[in-house]
């Protein structure tokens, strides 16, 4: 590094490496953790959170940035050198979406990274067009104001916290579906296909609803509760609460105390509604999709004399699940292939949390948003069906099979359910769709996830 660069330029160099990273696999792009320490050396804690906060703006933000960079250019977008598109981009979100960092600190730090990964020449487009960008924001208006939910403007840039920014000219398209997609930064071929399912206001409102920032959300949690009480505000579902504490108070408070865990209502409603709705002690549950444990943890709590047996393909994943019998004694982790021989037919419960398009939690994920296609809607289909099918089987004569996913999308909850009862016998007992809450502005305690689940008895 540049003895001379100045303090917190190693943090944006991170970035920037990173973002073009991201734009070297757009529209699938990355979601591993990205630690900008990874390359070596040491960073101060707050450049390592500069570098992160600048690659979440860009990977939040990707289309509308390109939207508001489109007009200072000479050439098309797809025929700029990726080097140069990591730079315009991770300068621009300082620019419109960071306010703490100068914008001539955001250009310089871009132009320099630019000359020194790529050549100098390219170093000078950089700066004209980054330039370009920070004298185009005209000025933000505040919440409220009723020109930021005015659709047919192209001037507007609405922001996470119900703001927006007013460009100096019409930057977005003409074209309703295209401007709400880059407006709110959602692939053009998923609100085409939102406003066909929903309609083109609820389309709008999902759209909205994945700008906001996505809090942390923790269960069981009670105001009265001393513990909590200093680190977390209550949501608006019974026993939830909105996290305000840092991250080491979060680690250390589970550590305290492990049944609390990191979980949306949607989320948690899969669990809550098979406890409400089975009519049995369930002996042995099966938690076939298990992740880290989240839901696995849940049915452990609220069953505490049945067996959970769970699993999860992914290795990683798999090691977390391995660590949860250790604070709760009857959750087994087992491999795939010995759940299925132990499991086979005994089974009161199987849960089926399975993959999906992760259309109902894009304010969480969204790198999903970019990746929809009719085509790979149909892949995840084929993948969920590769699932179920085979784990019907481990389910007991008079047991249930709940399925589940954190999708919006009919194709993947109704029609899976529809199609799991029909051709497996089961009889439906719930089909629930809960849509995603809270837009730019609301309360944190207004939030929730879009999942589905059903519950369907095997006769």
């Amino acid at each position: 590094m540049n003895r001379e660069a100045p303090v917190g330029y190693s943090a944006r160099e991170a970035a920037l490496e990173r973002v073009l990273a991201q734009a070297l696999r757009f529209p699938d792009l990355d979601i591993a953790s990205f630690d900008p320490r990874a390359g070596g050396g040491d960073m101060d804690p707050r450049d390592v959170a500069l570098a992160r906060a600048i690659e979440h703006a860009v990977v939040r933000r990707y289309l509308t940035l390109i939207a508001c960079i489109r007009p200072h250019l000479t050439k098309n977008w797809p025929l700029l050198e990726k080097p140069i598109q990591a730079a315009l981009l991770g300068g621009a979100a300082q620019i419109l979406f960071m306010d703490r960092i100068p914008a001539a600190a955001a250009v310089d730090a871009s132009v320099e990274w630019t000359k020194r990964r790529l050549r100098p020449g390219a170093g000078g487009l950089v700066n004209a067009v980054l330039r370009k960008v920070a004298a185009s924001v005209a000025e933000r208006i505040p919440a409220g104001d009723p020109s930021i939910v005015d659709h047919l403007r192209r001037d507007i840039v609405p922001l996470a916290d119900g703001g927006a920014l007013r460009l100096a000219a019409d930057n977005f398209s003409e074209d309703a579906a295209q401007r709400l997609a880059e407006r709110t930064s959602h692939a053009r071929e998923l609100v085409l296909h939102w406003i066909g399912a929903f309609g083109f206001k609820e389309a709008t409102r999902l759209a909205t609803h994945g700008l906001v920032d996505a809090p942390i959300i923790v269960t069981p949690f009670d105001a009265a509760d001393a513990r909590l009480a200093p680190f977390a505000t209550p949501h608006e579902t019974a026993g939830f609460g909105v996290w305000t504490g840092s991250h080491a108070d979060l680690t250390a408070a589970i550590a305290a105390d492990p049944a609390l865990r990191v979980q949306d209502p949607t989320s948690a409603s899969t669990v809550a509604t098979l406890a409400k709705t089975l009519p049995f002690e369930p002996k042995m549950i099966v938690d076939l999709c298990a992740g880290r444990g989240t839901k696995t943890r849940q049915l452990a709590a609220l069953f505490p004399k049945a067996t959970v047996l769970a699993t999860d393909p992914d290795r990683p994943r798999f090691a977390a699940l391995s660590k949860l019998p250790a604070v709760f004694p009857n959750i087994r982790a087992l491999a795939p292939e010995a759940l299925f021989r132990e499991a086979a037919g005994k089974a009161c419960v199987v849960l089926l949390d399975v993959p999906c398009s992760n259309s109902g939690v894009l304010a969480r994920r969204p790198e999903a948003r970019y990746r929809f296609t009719k085509q790979r809607t149909q892949t995840v289909v084929e993948l969920q069906q590769r699932i179920a099918d085979p784990a019907v089987g481990l389910a007991r004569t008079g047991g249930v099979v709940v399925y589940a996913t954190c999708s919006i999308e009919r194709a993947e909850n109704e029609a899976q359910a529809k199609r799991l009862a029909q051709q497996h016998g089961l009889a439906p007992v719930v089909d629930r769709t809960t849509m995603p809450e809270g837009l730019p502005g609301d309360s944190p305690a207004r939030y929730q996830d879009g999942g589905f689940h059903a519950v369907l008895a095997r006769a």
